[in-house]
């Protein structure tokens, strides 16, 4: 069966998001290596399909990883007895590290599995899955040299993954027909000013500042404006200053700051104040965002105790960032997973200082439920409406 995917991958430290071909996927972006594949029960595995992405067992061979082999992707390799690697918030850098791959690689193989099965209700043995990509890397990172480096480990070749549907194995073979890696912050203004039918964006994402600030405006409002972006992640805080769909290219910047570090001293203090235990970064985020979860009220409360290094960093930068800029700033934009834990803290000192005479400065919060959803959803559009056009210009020069 041959299948073709056009794939929008947010590939974040702490959760992977990707759009294939308009549908949502949502994984927590880590792996496990197991030594063997998990107890194979009765089940048909036609019976397994539904709950794939849940269990994704995979064997993944490709000369853009170190070293190929078996593999437990996302949720499966939290659940699983083997330690769940992440991306090191600290040093490593994303085009550089054989996650994205790997987890890019096993959860576009999984879906391939799924939307096979759908189509012709029976599992195949063989899946031959080309793809075009849209992707993206921290601005502290990019550059054209590392965007193509990025690109690259997709394109060079074929990939091999072997997916495990209980006793049954389907082998994808993927290929990347184009692959166009673009700095973070770029897509989310084809979100803010955007929808996906290509309208200005007027639902419900600025209520709060059409509240704030008595206003009653859509997504043409930040057509023009002067934004300051604070795209809070887990490892890195992206802070470009962007008007309309260009960066001014003095104020590309981003700091090594993130959620993740406070996270991580959250753990530690979890650890020896609550429960001993090891748990990973993902496992702690649910903690966080399950309001029934036993250990959710301590998490809370660790997770805000550790986190005032981490806004403060943020402040200051900002801060600094404006006035460099000469106070020339129409919005200040807040978004990101980090976004949503650092809110109580970071929202009030920014609206003060925006409210400063020299200043003066709006600032859109974007709210929780897109906050974490910018990225992917304006690599989306970016897919679907400027992509195209980079691919044909790029094949008729080779």
């Amino acid at each position: 069966m041959e299948l073709k995917f056009n794939v929008a991958n947010d590939n974040g430290n702490s959760e992977q998001a990707i759009l294939v071909n308009g549908d949502l996927y949502r994984q927590p972006n880590t792996y496990a290596l197991p030594e063997k594949t998990s107890f194979e029960d009765n089940s048909e595995p036609e019976l397994l399909v539904a709950n794939l992405l849940n269990e994704l067992a995979v064997d993944i061979q490709s000369d853009s990883i170190t070293f190929g082999g078996l593999f437990f992707i996302g949720r499966k390799a939290i659940k699983s007895k083997y330690t769940a690697h992440t991306m090191s918030v600290d040093s490593e850098k994303k085009y550089e590290s054989d996650l994205p791959i790997i987890n890019t690689l096993g959860n576009l193989a999984g879906i391939a599995v799924q939307n096979a099965f759908k189509a012709k209700n029976e599992l195949p043995k063989e899946i031959k899955l080309s793809v075009d990509m849209s992707t993206a890397l921290p601005v502290n990172q990019w550059t054209r040299e590392t965007s193509r480096k990025f690109a690259t480990r997709f394109m060079n070749g074929l990939h091999t993954v072997i997916v495990y549907v209980g006793h049954k194995k389907i082998r994808v073979s993927i290929e990347f027909d184009f692959v166009k890696v673009i700095p973070e912050g770029t897509p989310v203004l084809f979100t803010l000013i955007e929808d996906q039918s290509g309208n200005y964006r007027s639902d419900d994402m600025f209520d709060e500042f059409n509240k704030e600030y008595d206003k009653k405006v859509d997504g043409e409002y930040f057509q023009d404006k002067r934004i300051k972006h604070i795209d809070i992640g887990d490892g890195t805080t992206d802070t470009p200053l962007t008007i309309g769909y260009d960066y001014d290219r003095d104020f590309v910047s981003g700091i090594p700051t993130g959620i993740g570090h406070s996270i991580n001293k959250a753990i530690e203090l979890f650890s020896s104040q609550v429960a001993d235990m090891n748990i990973s970064r993902q496992q702690f985020i649910d903690y966080v965002k399950d309001k029934e979860h036993k250990f959710h009220a301590d998490a809370v409360r660790l997770i805000k105790q550790s986190m005032r290094s981490e806004v403060k960093a943020v402040y200051d930068h900002i801060v600094d960032e404006i006035k460099r800029a000469s106070f020339e700033v129409d919005v200040v934009c807040v978004y990101g997973g980090g976004s949503i834990l650092m809110r109580e803290i970071l929202y009030p000192l920014l609206k003060k200082y925006c409210d400063r005479d020299e200043v003066q400065a709006e600032i859109l919060w974007i709210p929780e439920q897109y906050a974490t959803l910018m990225n992917v959803e304006g690599l989306n559009i970016f897919l679907n409406t400027v992509l195209p056009q980079l691919k044909e210009k790029e094949l008729a020069a080779k």
